[in-house]
């Protein structure tokens, strides 16, 4: 599941950052958000086209996910980047590799009612591998 050729492009590209010193470290992401129609709104990012829009429930289509399932998801994205590249620089093999990731927010913060506040109470990120590689390994790479 990860190509030898990765290993070498992580040890090169942390070879530059540490040449580089402070300078040149700093990484900007960008992305241009623009309103559709009622609950549906799309953003580009990199050249990428995204959607987002609401549930039915909330006067949407439900055509696409919706913000917090977009971070959620970006959560699951981030544990699988940096694992890959943790066990690609220490040599370890992966057959599989899958997150999940649960996040618990109260709805009730979306209008302010009885002062809740909309941002998740709790997120749970749940990573499983399968390798050939003692577990030792994986706990080396995990940490």
């Amino acid at each position: 599941m990860i190509s030898p050729e990765l290993r070498q492009k992580f040890e090169t590209l942390r070879q530059n950052i540490v040449a580089s010193g402070t300078a040149n470290t700093l990484a900007t992401n960008k992305a241009e958000v623009k309103l559709i129609k009622d609950q549906r709104s799309e953003a580009m990012v990199r050249g990428f086209t995204v959607i987002r829009h609401e549930p039915e429930s909330i006067g949407g289509t439900g055509q696409g996910p919706t913000p917090t399932d977009y971070f959620i998801a970006s959560v699951g994205f981030c544990e699988n980047v940096i694992f890959v590249r943790n066990a690609s620089l220490a040599g370890l093999s992966l057959d599989s590799l899958e997150t999940t990731v649960t996040g618990s927010w109260d709805r009730r913060g979306l209008f302010e009612i009885d002062n809740i506040v909309p941002y998740f109470k709790s997120v749970t990120v749940e990573t499983k591998i399968s390798t050939r590689d003692p577990v030792e390994r994986v706990v080396q790479v995990a940490r």
